[in-house]
């Protein structure tokens, strides 16, 4: 290393010359990063957006037309009509489709070519059909899937989406606009120490205490994905919390409000949400809250406060002066200011940083296994029912031992019960709480 290199005032001879890591980043039709994301379903937006009017949405640096025929079938087609380009926000939905305002040429949701008014000798239209996607609404948000149209994939029903354990939900669907690259944002969540800081020590206790504790961590691969694996002494308590990332960019995280003093089994999210890019430097996050009585015992959430552009949490969207946002940063501050698109040649890693080199080492190995056209990590195609998944708490009661590295006590027991929550996906998701019940019981670590 060069002697300047340890010495201050180094700002003039920085390397400037730094660019994106355009391979994962991009998101635009025959990019690499494109080709991935449009192979699993993506939200386009919420139920509540659409209304009678046509809805302009872009998504993967497409601009597409959305629309609700008045028999109630959804569609998703291209902004500019086949035949002069005018936008399709501007047509008018039928019984069986859109009609453009310029000449009444007339598509169906699929696509095909109804009727031409203005030639309606011109037998032409009927060999091509228009750009348009598959639609599927579930719970409040409308979902497209942009990849080839002989590979659409069963929509996916993630095990959190249903009620088990008699523990009912409401699900409340949320969008929030985010100025940056999608990445920069699904990283986050897998750098589970900036709890300590972020939400905590520097900014004020943004949710719990609890997350100021210093967490041992692990990162391991998934069947969906990766989860970190992040365990935190609390008393005599030991908090296994494992957030997951279901490739390509989806993300379930856990309570907000959490509490780690009594011991727990197997609670579930508080959030199920998806990355999804309106282009290079823009997103939107779109999913849904979870109300219950276990993620939120002392009702610290407010469903009312949850939906389009609001979300029940300090520091998620751009909804403060900006002196406060200096004052108290959250996760919106901290991840759009590291740039539109963040450069990864600028970052100095420390150790904790590793899964987020995990994580954006398998969105390289599965872009690479969609250009080569081989298997890659996601849900999978076919689903038989619904899919488990891995997001959850677990606290048990586990003191600190005598004469035992604490550290090194904690990070075992992580260890093993990440391998625990990971086989437990082969259990009937009706029994799976049960089966970790009884595992966790088991769970006594003797030596290290």
């Amino acid at each position: 290393m060069k002697h300047w290199l340890k010495q201050p005032y180094q700002g003039y001879l920085r390397n400037h010359d730094v660019h994106s890591d355009t391979e994962i980043t991009q998101v635009g039709p025959g990019t690499d990063g494109g080709e991935y994301l449009r192979r699993t379903w993506q939200p386009l937006a919420l139920s509540e957006e659409l209304t009678d009017l046509p809805l302009l949405v872009k998504i993967l640096d497409e601009e597409l037309v959305l629309f609700r025929t008045r028999k109630g079938v959804l569609g998703l087609v291209e902004k500019h009509c086949s035949h002069r380009g005018a936008s399709l926000e501007f047509g008018v939905a039928t019984d069986e489709g859109i009609r453009c305002c310029y000449h009444g040429w007339h598509f169906a949701p699929d696509g095909t070519i109804l009727e031409t008014p203005n030639s309606p000798k011109n037998s032409n239209h009927k060999k091509f059909c228009h750009g348009a996607y598959p639609v599927h609404e579930f719970k409040g948000i409308i979902f497209t899937y942009m990849g080839p149209p002989d590979t659409v994939p069963d929509f996916p029903l993630l095990d959190t989406y249903e009620d088990y354990h008699d523990e009912k939900s409401d699900l409340i669907p949320y969008s929030l606009y985010y100025p940056c690259n999608w990445l920069q944002i699904a990283e986050n969540t897998q750098d589970p120490v900036h709890s300590v800081f972020l939400h905590t020590s520097i900014s004020g206790t943004q949710f719990d205490d609890s997350w100021g504790v210093m967490p041992v961590i692990d990162w391991v691969r998934t069947p969906l994905g990766m989860m970190n694996i992040n365990v935190r002494r609390w008393k005599n308590n030991i908090w296994l919390r494992t957030t997951e990332t279901i490739l390509p960019n989806y993300n379930q995280a856990g309570a907000f409000w959490e509490r780690p003093d009594a011991t727990k089994t197997f609670q579930r999210v508080a959030t199920t949400r998806f990355f999804r890019p309106i282009d290079d430097t823009h997103t939107r996050v779109i999913g849904w809250r979870y109300f219950n009585d276990s993620v939120d015992p002392n009702h610290s959430g407010d469903p009312t406060a949850v939906g389009l552009d609001k979300i029940d949490a300090v520091g998620q969207i751009e909804d403060r002066d900006y002196p406060e946002q200096q004052r108290e940063p959250g996760d919106y501050e901290a991840i759009m200011s590291q740039g539109p698109i963040a450069i990864h040649e600028r970052e100095t890693w420390v150790d904790t940083d590793r899964g987020v080199g995990m994580m954006r080492r398998l969105v390289r190995e599965g872009i690479a296994a969609v250009r080569d056209g081989k298997p890659f990590t996601a849900l999978p195609q076919d689903v038989p029912g619904v899919v488990p998944t891995f997001t959850q708490d677990s606290v048990i009661e586990r003191p600190p031992r005598d004469g035992c590295d604490d550290d090194k006590l904690i990070r075992e027991y992580g260890k093993r019960y990440g391998q625990i929550v990971i086989a437990s996906a082969e259990v009937n998701p009706e029994d799976r709480k049960a089966y970790l019940q009884v595992e966790l019981d088991k769970l006594y670590i003797d030596k290290i």
